[in-house]
């Protein structure tokens, strides 16, 4: 059998605590290269033979064949033993293959492996036993994942198969539904109802979990994206409400610079701590306070100084109307002497004694 379009494929090395797996793969390489292979590592090599007939002394029997008798088949098989002992060698590193330098054949050498890592058949024994309290007692861990979870127990029923222990499908699935938490309670009860278990593979069990897992994370997903925009929106809005405050107190500022510049004078410690979002409240009310007293004192000024006007009495004693009759009411007219405090002219003295001397 030619081998050409095998010759690029990677051989697999052995790592000793890898040795199961390490097992299959080269199993799986040497069927590959040529399937004879494998009766070579389980047989022996191929030694030539030819038949001996029987006679009258001697009965029929087997003997080996001298290199020249060989034919071209022969050669070919007796060539296989050579490439397999290349290729376990090609697979080790410096300690093992140092252990198996010794060895004649390649079932010599595939043996002593499988001793040197497995150990003996009381090791053997042993591990099996291990494995399967292993399996009996499987359960998910804490905060594992779906997928850890399906990928140990696969691994445990791997190496359960390597040593001769192999579980029925139904017992299977329902050992890894019964390890998942207790989150899974619902998914797993309705897989027990809908689905034959004795049927359906694991692959498939953890399919439907997955699809499910993934469908919850997307929720989630979803949820949290919503949360991140609700942020987003509250810190833009308490970004404009600070912007509009620093404007407002930049107009309060601007109205009035030099009280502004009095008040802060007088409280040096007004300013401190801008940056936090309670001293720039307190300091926006401090400025409306200082901005009510500003208007206060301005009103207080304005009335404080007015200037005194000349009394004219023509003028003043026609300011007011009555309401019945339409004509002036001299009752009503203001008493400018005393700036109206109170009292209208015909009830003060001075405004009386004004308006009768311009009368004469």
């Amino acid at each position: 059998m030619s081998t050409t379009k095998y010759e690029s494929m990677k051989i697999p090395i052995l790592k000793k605590s890898e040795y199961l797996t390490w097992k299959v793969k080269m199993l799986m390489y040497l069927e590959a290269m040529d399937p004879d292979y494998l009766d070579r590592i389980r047989d022996g090599p191929y030694i030539p033979t030819r038949i001996i007939e029987r006679t009258e002394t001697v009965p029929e029997h087997y003997v080996v064949k001298a290199k020249s008798e060989w034919t071209p088949e022969e050669k070919s098989h007796v060539l296989r033993e050579p490439k397999i002992k290349n290729i376990l060698h090609s697979s080790l590193d410096a300690v093992m293959s140092n252990r198996v330098i010794a060895c004649n054949s390649a079932k010599e050498i595939w043996d002593t492996l499988e001793t040197q890592c497995q150990g003996s058949a009381s090791v053997k024994k042993n591990r099996r036993a291990l494995l399967i309290q292993e399996y009996e007692q499987f359960d998910a861990r804490p905060d594992e994942s779906l997928t850890d979870l399906y990928d140990r127990f696969l691994t445990l029923l791997n190496s359960l198969s390597l040593v001769d222990k192999e579980y029925e499908t139904e017992d299977s699935n329902t050992k890894f539904l019964r390890a998942l938490p207790e989150e899974w309670d619902p998914q797993t009860s309705i897989i027990r109802h809908q689905y034959d278990l004795n049927t359906v593979s694991l692959d498939e069990v953890y399919g439907m979990l997955r699809t499910h897992d993934l469908k919850v994370q997307q929720r989630k997903n979803k949820k949290s994206s919503k949360a991140k925009t609700i942020a987003l929106n509250v810190e833009a809005k308490s970004k404009g409400k600070a912007m509009e405050v620093s404007r407002r107190k930049s107009r309060i500022v601007e109205s009035d610079p030099d009280d502004s510049s009095s008040d802060t004078d007088c409280n040096p410690d007004a300013n401190t701590d801008d940056d936090s979002s309670d001293s720039d409240m307190e300091e926006m009310v401090a400025m409306i306070v200082r901005g009510f007293k500003k208007m206060k004192f301005r009103k207080a000024r304005r009335q404080g100084n007015f200037q005194k006007r000349t009394f004219n009495a023509d003028k003043d004693k026609y300011n007011k109307k009555d309401s019945k009759s339409g004509k002036f009411d001299k009752s009503k007219v203001r008493c400018y002497k005393c700036n109206g405090m109170g009292h209208f002219a015909t009830e003060c003295k001075k405004t009386k004694a004004l308006i009768k001397s311009s009368k004469d």
